[in-house]
């Protein structure tokens, strides 16, 4: 859910050396030094579930000319939420504004371009021996996080320097390099004799590892891991009745609809582009067991409809980082089930979801 804004307001000193000589056929001029001051603003704005105390932390930001490392920052900055953000009756679904200040001094002499590369809550060896392109090829394996700011992020952004322009404004996009999934339950059937209890949420084709940046052409990802998402039954009361959509960008979040559904497990994600979101295929296929050989993100959920287990594979396709996805399932009878998925930015506040099966 992560829109970072960096400002770098650049001030160039130029220190021009002049020497006086009794006798000088010949003038020559001392190489100039241009030191710039930059003071970076980070701005972030989250649909966190967490609270503006809990901030990201494990700071990395380098700054480079090609592979010439500049500088190396590795302070975490304090993080106070904005003025804007505490005065807004908004709820925590439409995001928390934090920002921080970092000030950096570098020599910019001959520099005509600088690159940024921002990691947030990620341990790096060696970071000052880091080039480039070994920063997009860092990995990370799942783990479970505390909450929405303490996952992995990154991101970076492009700088051109100009001789007659001393004031720089820089955006980055810092995205969560992760992904996350709301999976809500609800009954179809309002009778008080009606029970349903969710035994069982599982997750397979699991990626073996995340990339902290984008995901390179020649990665090498194993899809066959499995992940627990529910720690026991859940007996769900709740019901619904209306009809699902099957095409909306309206949020159901903190309505009285989605307060018909009981969110049974909310796991964060690597990112798993298999399968493809078209007007054809959509974001939700059911179709039965997954095959072997996809590598499709699948849910099976298995659940106790009126004393009778039942089973029910859920595709997903391509789960994207900083992409927060809610599944909204109703289950109506032995055979038939009904979903409903909104697919949401981590950092923007609109959504945009594609239809499905």
């Amino acid at each position: 859910m992560f829109n970072k804004v960096i400002s770098i307001l650049g001030t160039i000193i130029l220190l021009v050396l002049a020497g006086c000589r009794d006798v000088a056929p010949i003038s020559v001029e001392e190489p100039s030094t241009e030191n710039r001051t930059i003071t970076l603003n980070l701005d972030i704005t989250t649909r966190a579930d967490a609270s503006s105390e809990q901030s990201p932390e494990n700071f990395h930001l380098w700054i480079f000319s090609g592979n010439k490392l500049l500088k190396y920052i590795n302070s975490n900055p304090t993080w106070r939420e904005s003025q804007e953000s505490q005065e807004s009756q908004e709820s925590i679904d439409d995001g928390i504004d934090l920002k921080a200040k970092v000030e950096a001094e570098i020599d910019a002499t001959g520099i005509t371009q600088i690159n940024f590369y921002l990691l947030l809550n990620t341990k790096v060896e060696a970071p000052w021996n880091m080039t480039p392109n070994q920063l997009r090829s860092l990995t990370f394996t799942e783990t479970s996080y505390s909450h929405d700011n303490i996952v992995p992020m990154s991101g970076e952004q492009t700088l051109k320097i100009k001789s007659n322009q001393y004031n720089y404004t820089v955006e980055i996009d810092a995205e969560r390099s992760v992904a996350k999934l709301g999976i809500y339950c609800t009954k179809g059937n309002t009778s008080p004799s009606s029970t349903l209890t969710i035994n069982q949420v599982t997750l397979s084709k699991v990626p073996d590892k995340g990339y902290l940046f984008e995901i390179p052409e020649n990665s090498q990802i194993y899809y066959s891991g499995t992940m627990n998402l529910l720690s026991e039954d859940k007996k769900i009361e709740s019901s619904y009745t209306e009809d699902m959509p099957d095409y909306s960008d309206n949020s159901w979040a903190g309505t009285t609809t989605e307060k018909s559904f009981e969110e049974i497990s909310s796991p964060y994600l690597l990112e798993n582009l298999n399968g493809e979101v078209d007007d054809t295929n959509g974001f939700l296929q059911l179709n039965g067991q997954v095959p072997s050989d996809d590598k499709r993100y699948c849910i099976t959920l298995s659940y106790t409809l009126n004393g009778v287990g039942y089973t029910q594979y859920i595709y997903v396709s391509q789960i994207k980082r900083n992409q927060y996805s809610k599944i909204y399932i109703r289950i109506n009878d032995a055979i038939t089930i009904d979903t409903y998925c909104q697919v949401n930015s981590w950092t923007e506040h609109t959504m945009n979801v594609p239809p499905f099966e």
